[in-house]
């Protein structure tokens, strides 16, 4: 459970990366991040299929969210900084759902990770 807790509060803190004048310039952009961050809330004690067919809800929401933030990057004034944070929760999303599609733990095992 504790690795889900961990995605979700990633997940969730892009969220606060999006600025704050955003909000009055691009209504769209609020209502994506709205619905990503509500996609992303675990299942706990939801059988496999279940979980795999969340996690792909939370993989098209942040796609659909990283797609319109490149799109109107400019006109909603999203800074670079910004757009690299959403486009990498996006490609977590994906991992993520891949694992858990998969029966992989979202995360590895602290003796799965190599460090060099």
């Amino acid at each position: 459970m504790w690795k889900h807790g961990t995605s979700l509060v990633l997940l969730i803190l892009v969220g606060l990366s999006i600025p704050a004048s955003a909000q009055t310039q691009c209504p769209e952009l609020m209502r994506l991040r709205a619905e990503a961050v509500a996609a992303a809330k675990p299942t706990r004690g939801a059988p496999a299929l279940g979980r795999c067919e969340s996690y792909i809800r939370t993989s098209i929401a942040w796609n659909d969210l990283a797609k319109y933030a490149n799109d109107h990057r400019e006109a909603c004034d999203i800074s670079p900084s910004t757009l690299d944070d959403i486009e990498k929760y996006h490609r977590d999303a994906v991992k993520a759902r891949d694992n858990i599609c998969t029966g992989r733990p979202v995360l590895p095992y602290r003796a799965d990770i190599i460090l060099h």
